[in-house]
């Protein structure tokens, strides 16, 4: 029937639009290549370093925050090579401007292209933060999972897992991999954000007490703004005026700061 035909039409035109635009593959699709993947990423370390002379520019470029620039060479490396660094590259160009909906379709044929380029086991940790910040929480886990597999010492997958379950409302789940994620952190900033979501999760378990406890810890080892607002919000919910009074300075002062950087 001709609504049909129309409708048929209507379809294939969508496809062909979302294909121009770069839209990633159903989710599905997504896990699928995760799964058929983390099989080679295991057997097969990535080289250590590039073996194409454009690598090394766009690097530079990239280390300078020179983000057009890199990315007009990038683009057209991919598109002479169809290579699965430029594609990473790239991926991770726009992952740093937060356009993760840029970076999604880039890193999943970094994925395809497999541990054939420098750092190409973190793809799945950026494959997990791409599709957890455009919606898809079930392809971000299985992500983040297959990530904690590659690098099982590490504490990037166990935080962002956390992130995950409280999101989910598996709080107990979410304190067992904060503990892994502090444990595993070493440097005073990763261990501070830790510290912070721990208070978020002692909030939603109505305890006040212990989220202070947290978000001291928090801003002892790295004085975040953001932090020290929460702490005062905190201290006042506890009665204690003098201590929410300097918290709120802290956060004054440490915005200020923060804002200072933004700014040179």
């Amino acid at each position: 029937p001709a609504q049909g035909r129309r409708a048929m039409r209507k379809r294939i035109i969508l496809c062909v639009v979302l294909w121009a635009v770069g839209c990633s593959p159903p989710s599905d699709t997504i896990r699928t290549r995760m799964q058929a993947a983390l099989p080679l990423f295991e057997a097969q370390s990535p080289p250590d370093a590039s073996t194409d002379a454009r690598a090394k520019e766009v690097r530079q470029q990239l280390a300078q925050a020179q983000w057009d620039a890199a990315q007009a060479t990038l683009e057209s490396w991919w598109g002479q090579d169809s290579d699965g660094e430029a594609a990473f590259l790239l991926g991770w160009l726009h992952h740093q401007q937060k356009r993760y909906a840029l970076a999604l379709p880039w890193v999943e044929r970094a994925l395809d292209a497999g541990p054939t380029y420098p750092k190409a086991g973190q793809v799945f940790f950026l494959l997990g933060r791409c599709l957890q910040e455009t919606g898809d929480l079930q392809g971000a886990r299985e992500a983040y999972t297959a990530d904690g597999v590659l690098f099982p010492d590490g504490g990037d997958s166990p935080f962002r897992l956390a992130l995950l379950d409280f999101e989910e409302g598996r709080l107990d789940d979410c304190e067992g991999r904060l503990t892994a994620a502090l444990e595993r952190f070493s440097a005073p900033r990763d261990k501070a954000k830790v510290l912070a979501h721990r208070a978020d999760l002692h909030l939603a378990r109505d305890d006040p007490a212990a989220a202070r406890l947290s978000l001291e810890q928090c801003v002892s080892l790295f004085p975040h703004y953001e932090a020290f607002y929460k702490l005062s919000q905190i201290c006042a919910r506890l009665g204690d005026e003098a201590a929410a009074s300097a918290a709120r300075e802290l956060h004054l002062l440490w915005r200020e700061r923060a804002r200072g950087g933004e700014d040179n």
